[in-house]
């Protein structure tokens, strides 16, 4: 009998303490999974436009009902050396027609501009205003960008972007 107490003590100090460490270290790592998985989601475009070795990811195209503004989400990921990347104009059309205005655009904390570092992804905005929550989809988004390496405005085009209004 002593035996077996002795037995069931070391269970209850060894295995108890361990078991309870597993669990946490599970529910650790489950955290870190889901993170992860945010984060992939958050980052995989909606659609790709290239441009003299730089990619414009469309994350997300979300409209403003009460603002009545659309916000372009994007990532900027630059293949060449670091070079400054500035957007000059931006237009959106809508399937009627409709010409939107840009209201304002920021490339990572700067207003319009920043530099695009090598392999680096840099979030971008660009946000339409007096866009009408009847408004479902621009057929057409332009964007006017200065290439720093060619010193000049080069264009970039999405087209049929769906609008997802909150």
């Amino acid at each position: 009998m002593r035996q077996l107490n002795c037995v069931l003590c070391f269970f209850a100090i060894v295995l108890i303490p361990s078991t309870a460490f597993s669990q946490s270290a599970c529910d650790e790592v489950k955290k870190e999974n889901e993170y992860l998985r945010k984060a992939l989601k958050i980052t995989t475009p909606v659609k790709t436009a290239t441009s003299l070795n730089i990619d414009f990811n469309i994350i997300k195209v979300e409209g403003n009902k009460k603002e009545q503004t659309v916000t372009l989400t994007l990532t900027i990921v630059n293949h060449d050396p670091n070079q400054r990347v500035s957007f000059d104009r931006a237009q959106a059309i809508d399937a009627e027609g409709n010409e939107y205005p840009t209201d304002d655009t920021h490339i990572g904390s700067s207003w319009r501009a920043n530099t695009a570092y090598t392999e680096t992804p840099i979030k971008a905005t660009i946000v339409f205003k007096k866009v009408l929550p009847s408004t479902q989809l621009f057929k057409l988004v332009a964007v006017d960008y200065f290439h720093e390496k060619h010193s000049s405005t080069i264009k970039f085009e999405y087209r049929d972007l769906t609008i997802d209004w909150k």
